[in-house]
């Protein structure tokens, strides 16, 4: 059977439980490594420059996900040559998403360069709810509340330190968020292995969620 067929073959139920079985660390990594850089581009670029980073950097995230999910040993399937488990395209729909909120960021570019970190930094976390509610996991909820917290608080209060202080909180999160994720990924990893050792004794029981 081909992994086309196959894939279709499955159930939403049972490609939603494939779905949460994956790691997710390659994108917040990815997210985590731009933000840190443009915390150094804040502080020692001119704003020209500053805000072609932000730009180039926070649109490059999902190219750079690819290349380090490599590393992680996932399989992101973006390219569209291949069949995707339907909660992949759904997910690539929040990816989508965050690209699209650009359109509001930019009238507050416009008006004052220095909200583009807050506006991008804030939208570009919303994807994070979506995500929470398909891996069943109060990670994403945190990721995205937080992050929309610290970072209104930082252009409130510190707006001319925009460039450096959105990217902070940022990172802060999102080392929180791969800490958490990779907690997750082991508890699964060790459910995993559990039902495996039980399996002759177990073979009637559903596997969890």
């Amino acid at each position: 059977m081909s992994n086309v067929t196959a894939t279709q073959a499955l159930s939403l139920d049972q490609q939603l439980q494939e779905f949460r079985q994956r790691r997710f660390l390659a994108t917040p990594l990815s997210g985590a490594i731009v933000w840190f850089i443009l915390i150094f581009t804040g502080l020692f670029l001119p704003p020209k420059a500053q805000v072609l980073a932000v730009f180039i950097g926070t649109g490059s995230i999902v190219y750079l996900a690819m290349l380090v999910s490599r590393f992680t040993g996932e399989r992101l399937k973006f390219q569209s040559n291949k069949q995707r488990n339907f909660f992949d395209t759904l997910f690539l729909s929040t990816v989508a998403m965050s690209f699209l909120v650009y359109a509001i960021a930019l009238p507050y570019f416009v008006q004052n360069y220095k909200a583009l970190p807050f506006a991008v930094a804030v939208l570009t976390g919303l994807m994070w709810l979506p995500m929470s509610v398909m891996i069943q996991h109060w990670i994403g909820v945190f990721h995205a509340v937080v992050r929309t917290a610290l970072c209104t608080l930082a252009w409130v209060f510190y707006p001319e330190h925009s460039f450096v202080l959105q990217a902070l909180f940022v990172v802060l999160v999102y080392a929180i968020t791969i800490v958490v994720l990779e907690k997750r990924w082991e508890n699964l990893q060790t459910q995993s292995k559990s039902i495996e050792q039980g399996k002759p004794l177990l073979s009637n029981l559903a596997v969890p969620v």
